[in-house]
């Protein structure tokens, strides 16, 4: 078979690079274009989470107007499946780069410890010797235009960004490379063995799936419940767009606020920190219905435990002890336990690499993305030279060996979470910096290390919403439920290339809207991670904290609840829990997706309990509609933010 022909339940398909590349190249610097525009303004989310706005709507493009025009000209005129497939991989592989990922964070860093450095805050004599000059920018002239922004005679400084950008993307993009192949070296545990549910995949599925009766439209979305779930969506979205531009009109609130009814301790808990959110998103009451049980109502349960934690905290003033390290203790615990249940897998790869015994169906990797000799090389190759890297800009090698690991770690947190629960945003929970400070405390740490650690946003966010790794895992289910050959579509590559892309496009888009606004006048909180992420070194450079004991407790407090939960789900059937809802913290996530989720929890239970087996499933239309309708007002409205100036998050999790 040539490599650029895939078969699917018997029909052959040819990918016509010629036309789907174009397409996909020109989308991608569309969405990260606009991504520049749209999100440091504040109009939206047009990227940022792990399905991603701008590539679902690309796809409702295809799908609703483009092959359905295209099928009047033949039965072979329309992009079939692996075209459509390998369009889907690219895009949101880019979206990895911008919004909350790879580039978000790497400007206010490097921008912000010469321009904020003054006499009274003492970063000139106690930060900047430790930091290597090309590791942020110096030029004041440079800083001012980034900072206040230029005037139509001025021109942006682009040699001055060029070397302290290309490092710390460098940085990130070998651990891009590394994760993607740990997501291939995953991928038959998670999706063959272990049998994860990938629920946004079933999105991606439906979007991606030509006919193959060359129909204009598949059947599902020629399904009445699917186009009653779409209206629905568009039509709540449309009137809350409307709303927007014009107040007179009626609005319909998703958004309902309860801090006024909290104004004192210990109840001010509920509401402060990451607060109680009354949120209702269409999109994830839709995602929540494709979930298992066990994982619906372990998201908002365990949510809420958190929550009323952080009220008995409150209220007996207990110090040095805070719900985040309970989470990290449990995705420690959470990791030794999954790594374990994977041993078999991983040795037959390592026996693969390093002994390659051909006769061993267990180790056979011709079905897989890259080879697993590839893959594991890589993934050693990429660490290392991220390692260097970190030594060279000034980290203990101790440290960055540990910072590497945890870093694994979180990717692979965050990975699972959207394998298992769909999690449209992760955060994991705490930070590098919080993490061995706790552990170690900042004088054993060192100063290079604090402040190296206090950076701990700027390349490699994969505690956010856009994690390469979980788009990895996706698309590579993706195609083996389209019975797809992920190894000769080369999907490993084109994401890659993707990402290369999107780092260029991004390098030149977020900059010039930066210039054009100045950064002050941006989203602030954007900006302000680069001086917080200065002022959090000089306070434990000043004042350095011992290793926190009772925090400790606290993490091993959350490892040993992980265990018992874990043990509880393998023995006991009846066990409600899942231990993802643990895991998954009280967290910017869980805080807007917890109502949502319990919602649509309530939903599939009384159309299960009134409707049986059958009603579940034929409902699934509908709400695979709420999803893409949703989605596709958000994009609209976000689009045209473009010309008008009003923002709208209203739409899928913000």
């Amino acid at each position: 078979m040539k490599p650029n022909q895939q078969y699917q339940k018997g029909q052959l398909f040819t990918i016509r690079y010629f036309r789907i590349l174009p397409l996909t190249f020109v989308w991608i610097v569309l969405q990260t274009g606009l991504y520049g525009y749209i999100h440091l303004n504040g109009f939206g989310q047009f990227i940022a989470n792990h399905l991603p706005v701008g590539s679902v709507f690309l796809l409702v493009i295809f799908a609703f107007l483009l092959n359905p025009i295209l099928s009047r000209f033949g039965p072979t005129a329309p992009f079939n499946t692996a075209e459509l497939t390998l369009c889907w991989v690219m895009i949101t592989a880019a979206a990895s780069v911008p919004g909350y990922g790879l580039m978000e964070f790497i400007f206010p860093y490097i921008a912000a410890p010469a321009y904020f450095a003054t006499p009274e805050n003492q970063w000139a004599e106690l930060i900047l010797p430790h930091l290597k000059e090309w590791l942020y920018v110096t030029n004041q002239s440079a800083l001012n235009k980034f900072w206040v922004g230029i005037n139509p005679y001025q021109t942006i400084p682009w040699q001055i960004w060029v070397r302290p950008v290309a490092i710390a993307t460098i940085f990130g993009l070998s651990f891009f490379f590394s994760i993607c192949c740990w997501a291939v070296i995953l991928r038959r545990q998670w999706v063959e063995r272990v049998r994860y549910t990938f629920p946004l995949v079933q999105v991606a599925a439906n979007l991606t799936q030509a006919d193959l009766n060359q129909k204009a439209f598949q059947p599902v979305f020629r399904n009445r419940l699917f186009i009653f779930g779409i209206t629905f969506a568009v039509v709540v979205h449309l009137i809350r767009g409307l709303h927007q531009f014009y107040p007179f009109f009626p609005n319909i609130p998703l958004d309902y606020p309860i801090r006024q009814f909290f104004p004192n301790k210990p109840w001010l808990a509920i509401v402060t920190g990451w607060p109680l959110l009354f949120r209702l998103r269409l999109s994830v009451v839709g995602v929540t219905y494709f979930l298992l049980p066990d994982v619906t109502i372990s998201i908002w349960f365990f949510f809420l435990f958190y929550k009323f934690q952080e009220v008995a905290i409150s209220a007996f003033s207990i110090a040095r002890i805070n719900t985040q390290q309970q989470v990290m203790g449990a995705v420690l615990v959470l990791t030794v336990v999954s790594t374990w249940q994977a041993r078999k897998h991983l040795l037959a790869v390592c026996q693969k690499t390093f002994t390659n015994p051909v006769n061993s169906a267990l180790v056979d990797d011709k079905s897989e993305p890259l080879s697993y000799r590839s893959a594991l090389l890589g993934m050693i190759g990429g660490f290392v030279f991220m390692g260097t890297m970190a030594v060279t800009m000034g980290m203990s090698v101790w440290m960055a060996i540990l910072f590497i690991l945890l870093m694994w770690i979180l990717a692979t947190t965050a990975a699972w979470h959207v394998s298992n629960a769909g999690c449209l945003l992760v955060n994991v929970g705490f930070t590098p910096f919080n993490f061995f400070r706790m552990i170690f405390g900042g004088r054993a740490l060192g100063v290079r290390n604090l402040i190296l650690l206090s950076f701990d946003r700027s390349s490699i966010p994969n505690w956010s919403s856009q994690s390469l790794m979980a788009y990895s895992i996706q698309n590579f289910r993706l195609a083996n439920t389209h019975h797809l050959r992920s190894r000769s579509m080369k999907l490993t590559q084109w994401m890659l290339l993707a990402v290369v892309l999107s780092i260029v496009v991004t390098f030149f888009t977020t900059l010039t809207w930066i210039h054009r606004e100045g950064a002050v006048n941006l989203t602030r909180w954007i900006f302000n991670v680069g001086p917080g992420a200065m002022r959090r070194a000089i306070d434990e450079i000043l004042n350095p904290s011992p290793p926190n004991l009772p925090g400790i407790l606290s993490a091993g407090t959350g490892g040993i609840i992980m265990s018992g939960l874990i043990f509880m789900r393998q023995r006991f059937l009846w066990w409600p829990f899942h231990p993802l809802g643990y895991a998954l913290g009280v967290t910017w996530a869980p805080s807007r997706l917890w109502f949502s989720t319990l919602i649509g929890w309530a939903i599939k239970f009384l159309i299960l309990r009134f409707g049986g087996f059958r009603a579940l499933r034929q409902g699934q239309p509908f709400f695979l509609g709420l999803i893409i309708g949703e989605y596709f007002m958000a994009a609209v409205w976000q689009i045209s933010a473009l010309k008008t100036g009003v923002g709208y998050w209203g739409g899928p999790p913000s």
